[in-house]
């Protein structure tokens, strides 16, 4: 798990405000578990069982009854289809609707956040096993219809933010914006 989830600054207030949450109170409501943390770990196409462990680790009402199934059928969609009918992923407006981070974070919503482009990328580097899944093939015909310098962008913002919480470091949009105009050029 990348550093951010023991509580190193990842950048995006979404994140450390749940995590935080979560070590201050050893819990969080359904909504940060799964849209923030466990959306966020499968943007970065974290280890499913990693995943499932920091929850073990982390939550005071840790049961195998609850964990495993939400983490690996809902927060992570390691069982596929066995449980849940698509994976609970999404960008930055859901979260914008369902929390107040989005207001306090260094990135806008929108304009700036990498949340939507990694689930953009998400979705095309997962394109053959979501097309297969029924209630995705809505969102994986729009990823192929998506522009490809755009597509190019979601991937770069993809390895940018996966690289920068891996290495422990924290996301700023100026960074994300250069990593980006870095891309353009390759």
């Amino acid at each position: 798990m990348p550093p951010a989830y023991w509580g190193a600054p990842s950048g995006l207030r979404c994140l450390d405000g749940v995590v935080a949450d979560v070590w201050d109170e050893g819990m969080t409501h359904h909504i940060p578990r799964l849209m923030v943390l466990a959306n966020i770990a499968q943007l970065l196409d974290l280890e499913p069982r990693a995943l499932t462990n920091w929850f073990w680790s982390a939550y005071v009402d840790a049961f195998d009854w609850v964990v495993e199934p939400n983490v690996l059928a809902m927060g992570s969609f390691a069982v596929g289809e066995l449980m849940t009918t698509k994976p609970y992923v999404s960008g930055s407006g859901y979260i914008q609707r369902m929390s107040d981070y989005c207001s306090s974070c260094a990135f806008h919503p929108k304009k700036s956040c990498p949340l939507t482009p990694m689930y953009w990328a998400y979705l095309a580097r997962h394109d053959a096993l979501l097309f297969e899944v029924g209630r995705s093939q809505r969102q994986v015909w729009s990823v192929r219809k998506r522009d490809p310098a755009k597509r190019r962008r979601d991937a770069a913002t993809f390895e940018f933010v996966q690289a920068t919480l891996r290495a422990g470091e924290r996301l700023s949009p100026e960074g994300l914006a250069a990593a980006l105009a870095k891309a353009d050029t390759d």
